[in-house]
């Protein structure tokens, strides 16, 4: 977003690095330039740790005031997934910018939204959905993540079940339970360390 560009700070982060914590005594809006990342969250103690949604190019996150809840249990942060360009607008930078072009703050918070309800959808998901039927949804996401190689039978996968147990709340020996299902059922195949999805698999 033109925004962004003409106003925001770029960085470069690492695979596996911090990109923003949802905690950060500024607050700030994100665009993801390149690269994938992931919003997080995790408890306490660290001990458990989710993915809610992955990230790709285009997507705009963060937020414009902080949470102030002193019992919060729950800690949030987007983590890169690849090498990834984030381009960073602080909330004092969004409100000068848009002093005189109101409009801007629409289009900003338009592509904001678009990324809270699909972290919204995802949370449905966690909730209401089965094991099997959360494991289909995650390929289905990483199919159309940047990493998802075109194949002339779907997309081939090269995601850990450690990956994508993290972002179902599961084990990774229910995960591998899971896709043995679904390659029982001819929805995918699996190629060593590689997962081949033939179709949009369903729950």
């Amino acid at each position: 977003m033109a925004i962004f560009e003409q106003s925001g700070i770029a960085s470069t982060y690492e695979r596996g690095e911090s990109v923003m914590r949802f905690s950060s005594e500024e607050p700030s809006l994100f665009l993801l330039s390149s690269g994938t990342a992931a919003l997080q969250v995790v408890d306490q103690d660290q001990a458990n740790e989710l993915n809610v949604t992955h990230l790709a190019p285009g997507d705009v996150f963060g937020s414009i005031s902080q949470d102030r809840s002193a019992n919060n249990q729950i800690d949030m942060y987007v983590l890169a997934k690849t090498q990834c360009v984030v381009i960073r607008l602080t909330a004092q930078q969004l409100a000068e910018k848009c002093a005189n072009d109101p409009a801007g703050i629409f289009a900003v918070y338009g592509e904001h939204s678009r990324t809270s309800l699909r972290s919204l959808r995802k949370v449905g998901q966690l909730a209401f959905f089965d094991v099997r039927g959360r494991v289909s949804s995650a390929l289905v996401e990483l199919c159309g993540l940047p990493g998802a190689t075109t194949h002339p039978d779907g997309y081939m996968l090269t995601n850990t079940r450690v990956e994508i147990a993290a972002m179902v709340g599961c084990t990774r020996e229910m995960v591998g339970r899971v896709l043995k299902q679904l390659s029982g059922a001819g929805l995918i195949s699996i190629h060593g360390r590689k997962t081949l999805v033939h179709v949009a698999v369903g729950r």
